[in-house]
């Protein structure tokens, strides 16, 4: 499953599974992410934990790309 992430969206009411249904926030999709999921991330403006929110992510067996980049 790919969960889409982008800071320019202005809730996380959306479904996530398109970058036009995008959520605003990275602990969103990880609280439904299931290990071999992917958090694709728009690049954006986040907040201060954001890194620790990708190796919290990583951490439980799902993938984090930026959208434009190679997966990780």
């Amino acid at each position: 499953m790919l969960w889409y992430v982008s800071s320019k969206i202005s809730c996380d009411t959306r479904d996530g599974r398109s970058l036009d249904t995008a959520f605003r926030r990275i602990l969103h999709a990880i609280h439904l992410a299931r290990p071999d999921d992917t958090i694709v991330i728009v690049p954006g403006v986040y907040d201060q934990d954001f890194d620790t929110r990708v190796v919290t992510a990583r951490a439980a067996g799902v993938k984090v790309a930026v959208a434009g980049s190679e997966m990780n």
